[in-house]
């Protein structure tokens, strides 16, 4: 074990997770698109991490973004693939550039915003989302 100290405090991961995003069969225009909140937010989101279920004929996308109570994307990222579990990292202290995002604050409530490409087909497509935040 090491002292951690010289790093300066230290604060524990927690996680929370989005309402699941349900995309029935026949959507089509605005039902392309859906949306879920969580309240109470504090900290620095680090990780998301993002499955989307499997389409019917397996050829479908989603995309996925984070947006701030005063509607600052914090996060965004398209073409995500169906039948997927999508793990998107912040960029740590001292890092290097192949993060897929840069560290966002979070203060209060964040907006997800999920939507799909094309019409999920019978079974349907869910998008459930998790972030990780210090």
């Amino acid at each position: 074990m090491s002292d951690k100290r010289q790093d300066g405090p230290q604060f524990p991961v927690v996680s929370q997770a989005f309402a699941q995003l349900v995309f029935v069969n026949g959507a089509s225009g605005a039902l392309l698109i859906k949306t879920a909140t969580l309240a109470n937010i504090n900290g620095v989101i680090e990780q998301i991490e993002a499955v989307i279920s499997a389409a019917t004929d397996g050829t479908l996308t989603a995309t996925v973004a984070l947006a701030s109570a005063q509607d600052a994307t914090l996060f965004s990222e398209a073409s995500l693939a169906d039948a997927t579990t999508h793990l998107k990292q912040a960029l740590s202290k001292g890092g290097t550039t192949d993060a897929d995002f840069e560290p966002a604050l979070a203060n209060d409530t964040i907006t997800l915003t999920g939507t799909i490409n094309k019409d999920p087909g019978a079974d349907g497509v869910t998008i459930d989302v998790t972030i990780f935040y210090r």
